[in-house]
C-alpha cells in the first residue's frame, strides 16, 4: 500500500534558516488545510494577493511562509541574536536556552498550544515497529510527522510510505534509507488538529520576556568592546563575528514583522484585541522593516554593506572585511548600526509591555 500526503511543500522556502521551523511549517501547511485556492494576505501591500510579482505564482509557498513567520515569532526564536541549535554560541541570547538545546518538550509544547495541534513525541528509545506504526497510522489520518535522524540539527517530514518503505520530505521527496530507525534520534508525529490554546497576552509576554533578556545587553556590550579592539590579528574573526551575528536578526525580525502585519495567519487567530494588534503590527512593520532607514532589516544590508558582504560573498565575509573592519570610520559606523538593532528592539518591547499593561 502507497500513500503520500497532499500539498507537498518542500523547505526550506525562502528565508527560512530555522530548519526545524521550516519543517513544521510545511507540515502545517497540510494540517491546517490549505490549497492552491486559499487566498494568501499579502502582509506588505495589505490585501490579498493579486499576483502583481513572481511571488503570487506560488501560492502554497507564500502560505509556508507566512506559517513560518508565526511559528518563529511564536517560539521567540524570532528575537534573539542566534539559534540555540548552534552549540558554537554561548550564551544563547534568549532566555531558556541552554548549550546543547535541542527542541525540549516545552518548547515543542507551545508551538502545539499556539499552532493548534497534537502530537506523540518518540526518542531513539522507541522500538522500529512503536515509531513506525504511529507514523503510518497518522499518515492514514492525513498528518505528518517530524524525523531528526543522524544530523542532529537537521528535520526530514514523513510525508508518506510505500508498504515499510517511509517518504521524508525536505528539499525533495524521496525513501528513507531501510535503517532509519537506527539513526532516529527525535520524532514528533502530529496526530491530530486541535483548537489554539495559546492566549494573545501569553504570547505577547513571551516575545517581551526574549526582547528584555539581559543577554541582549550583554552582547551589546560584547559587541562594542570588540570593535574597539580591533588589530590586523584578529581583524578577520571580528569581521565574522559581527557577520554572524548580523545574519539572525536580518531574517529573523522581517519574519516577525510579516508575522504581525498578517491580517488571515496563525497569529490572528488568537488575536483578542484588534485596535491593540494594530498598533503592535505599526511597530513591528517601522521597527523591522518598512521604515526605509532606521529599520532592523535595512540596518542590516548597511552592516553587511560595511564589511563588503553581499550576495557576490555568499553573505560571507571575505579578506577584504578584514581590511575594511581595520579602519576607524568602519569600527565607528557598525557600532551606531548595532546601536540601532538593539534600541529598535528596546522601542518593540515598550509598545508590547503598554499593551500588556491594557491587557
Amino acid at each position: 500500500m502507497k500513500k503520500i500526503l497532499e500539498p507537498l511543500v518542500p523547505f526550506p522556502v525562502d528565508a527560512e534558516s530555522d530548519n526545524f521551523t521550516a519543517a513544521l511549517a510545511s507540515a502545517l501547511v497540510i494540517v491546517c488545510g490549505y490549497t492552491e485556492e486559499t487566498p494568501y494576505w499579502c502582509a506588505q501591500s495589505r490585501r490579498h494577493c493579486i499576483h502583481c510579482s513572481p511571488c503570487g505564482d506560488h501560492p502554497l509557498e507564500r502560505h509556508q511562509t507566512s506559517v513560518y513567520h508565526c511559528l518563529l515569532t511564536a517560539s521567540t526564536l524570532a528575537f534573539g541574536f542566534d539559534y540555540p541549535w548552534d552549540d558554537t554560541v554561548e550564551p544563547h541570547t534568549l532566555p531558556g536556552f541552554s548549550k546543547g538545546w535541542r527542541w525540549d518538550d516545552d518548547f515543542v509544547n507551545a508551538l502545539a498550544r499556539f499552532a493548534g495541534f497534537s502530537y506523540l513525541r518518540f526518542d531513539g528509545a522507541g522500538t522500529r515497529e512503536e515509531v513506525l506504526s504511529s507514523v503510518k497510522g497518522s499518515l492514514d489520518s492525513g498528518f505528518p510527522s517530524l524525523l531528526r535522524l543522524e544530523n542532529e540539527t537537521e528535520w526530514t517530514l514523513a510525508a508518506g510510505y510505500d508498504e515499510d518503505t517511509l517518504l521524508g520530505l525536505d528539499s525533495r521527496l524521496h525513501a528513507l534509507p531501510g535503517s532509519w530507525h537506527s539513526m532516529l534520534r527525535d520524532a514528533i508525529v502530529i496526530t491530530g488538529r486541535t483548537a489554539p490554546e495559546m492566549s494573545y497576552k501569553e504570547l505577547l509576554e513571551r516575545i517581551a520576556a526574549a526582547l528584555s533578556y539581559d543577554g541582549h545587553e550583554a552582547l551589546e556590550g560584547v559587541i562594542m568592546d570588540a570593535l574597539d579592539h580591533v588589530t590586523p590579528e584578529n581583524a578577520m574573526d571580528i569581521a565574522g563575528m559581527m557577520c554572524g551575528i548580523n545574519g539572525v536578526p536580518i531574517e529573523a525580525r522581517w519574519h516577525a514583522a510579516e508575522c504581525f502585519c498578517g491580517a488571515e495567519n496563525l497569529l490572528s487567530r488568537i488575536c483578542t484585541d484588534k485596535e491593540m494588534h494594530s498598533v503592535l503590527s505599526d511597530v513591528f512593520m517601522s521597527r523591522y522593516i518598512l521604515d526605509g532607514n532606521n529599520d532592523t532589516h535595512g540596518i542590516g544590508w548597511k552592516i553587511w554593506g560595511a564589511l563588503g558582504v553581499g550576495p557576490k560573498t555568499g553573505y560571507d565575509i571575505t579578506p577584504q572585511s578584514a581590511d575594511l573592519i581595520l579602519q576607524k570610520e568602519t569600527q565607528e559606523k557598525l557600532k551606531c548600526l548595532f546601536a540601532k538593532v538593539f534600541e529598535n528592539d528596546r522601542a518593540v518591547c515598550a509598545e508590547i509591555r503598554a499593551c500588556l499593561e491594557q491587557l
